[in-house]
């Protein structure tokens, strides 16, 4: 619950951010949301750090979201 909540926050921080900046939209966020759905796999299918596994699906949820928020910016 809480890292949807960090999520959802995340989001409404981004938005607000690069709504001001509309010249970041595509050629910065794209690549950073794909860089963090990467950490996102990565955390998953490592058996050492349990913390990261068990933040990892909500890691590569927020970065699945945030690519699919970001290809979407006009």
């Amino acid at each position: 619950m809480i890292a949807f909540l960090v999520c959802i926050g995340f989001y409404i921080l981004i938005g607000i951010v690069f709504w001001k900046f509309k010249i970041l939209k595509r050629k910065y966020l794209e690549p950073i949301f794909m860089w963090i759905m990467l950490f996102g796999i990565i955390a998953l299918c490592q058996p050492w750090v349990f913390f990261l596994y068990h933040y990892g699906f909500a890691i590569l949820l927020m970065g699945t979201l945030g690519y699919i928020f970001s290809t979407h910016l006009q």
